[in-house]
C-alpha cells in the first residue's frame, strides 16, 4: 500500500466544494492563494504532472521587484486539498522533482564588452557573465569554461561583493588588468594598465547595479533577460 507523507510542519488546506467533472486546477490554486494568502502580484504558469496519481502540482511565480520567484502548490487530483510551499512524498521519495528557477526580469540597455575576457570567442550567442573572483559558484562556472565549446560566446564582467568578499574588487582589477597586458599593445605602462582595469571594473560594477543585479553568478542573455544559471 502506498503511503502519503507530509512535512509535519505543513498543513492540508481541505476545499469542500464538490465537482463531477474534472478539477480546474489553475482556478483552484488561484483560489487558494486569494483566500489564504497574501500573495497580490503572481501568475499561475502551469499545472504538471506528479510521480502520483494523487496529485498535481501548479506552478506559480510571485513578483518580487524585478524578478519571479517560483511558488510550488500541490493539489489532490480530486481538487479537494492542497499543500502550500512544501514536498508531498510517496514512499518516502518526493513527487516532483523538477527544478524551478526564479526568474530575475530583464533589462533595457546594453552591456559594455569592449576588451574584456571572453570564454568561447566562437560561440554564436553572446551572454554576459557578471561574476566576483573570490565566489566559489563563479570558480566552478570558470572551470566549465575553460573547456566549453557550445553556442555561447561568454564576456565576463566583474560585480565583486565586497562586503562578503573583502579585497575582491582589487583581485578583479587584477584579472582585468592581466588581460589588457596582454591584449593592449597600446598600454605600455603599469600605470596605464592599472588605471584602464580599475574604470572598466567601476563600469561593470555601475551596470551590475543598473541592472539590480544582487548576487553572481548572473547571467544577462542577448535579450536582457537575467539568470542564474547557464549550464
Amino acid at each position: 500500500m502506498k503511503t502519503i507523507i507530509l512535512s509535519a510542519a505543513v498543513a492540508v488546506f481541505v476545499l469542500f466544494s464538490v465537482s463531477c467533472s474534472k478539477p480546474d486546477y489553475k482556478k483552484v490554486a488561484d483560489d487558494f492563494i486569494k483566500t489564504s494568502t497574501p500573495l497580490k502580484d503572481y501568475t499561475i504558469r502551469e499545472v504538471a504532472d506528479t510521480n502520483s496519481s494523487l496529485w498535481k502540482a501548479v506552478i506559480v511565480y510571485v513578483k518580487q521587484g524585478r524578478a519571479s520567484m517560483p511558488v510550488l502548490l500541490f493539489v489532490s487530483s480530486d481538487g479537494k486539498a492542497v499543500v502550500p510551499n512544501s514536498m508531498v512524498y510517496v514512499d518516502n521519495k518526493p513527487i516532483f522533482t523538477k527544478q524551478l528557477q526564479p526568474e530575475l526580469g530583464r533589462i533595457d540597455f546594453k552591456l559594455t564588452e569592449k576588451d574584456r575576457i571572453v570564454y568561447n570567442p566562437q560561440g554564436k550567442n553572446t551572454v554576459y557573465m557578471f561574476t566576483d573572483p573570490d565566489c566559489p559558484y563563479c570558480k566552478k562556472a570558470k572551470e566549465k569554461l575553460l573547456n566549453y565549446s557550445g553556442e555561447y560566446r561568454v564576456v565576463v564582467k566583474y560585480f565583486p561583493l565586497e562586503q562578503i568578499h573583502p579585497g575582491a574588487t582589487q583581485k578583479a582589477i587584477g584579472e582585468q588588468a592581466g588581460w589588457l597586458k596582454k591584449n593592449r599593445k597600446d598600454l605600455t605602462r603599469e600605470a596605464d594598465i592599472l588605471k584602464e582595469a580599475k574604470r572598466m571594473v567601476e563600469e561593470d560594477i555601475m551596470e551590475a547595479q543598473k541592472a539590480q543585479i544582487e548576487g553572481v553568478p548572473t547571467y544577462v542573455m542577448e535579450d536582457g533577460s537575467l539568470k542564474q544559471g547557464l549550464f
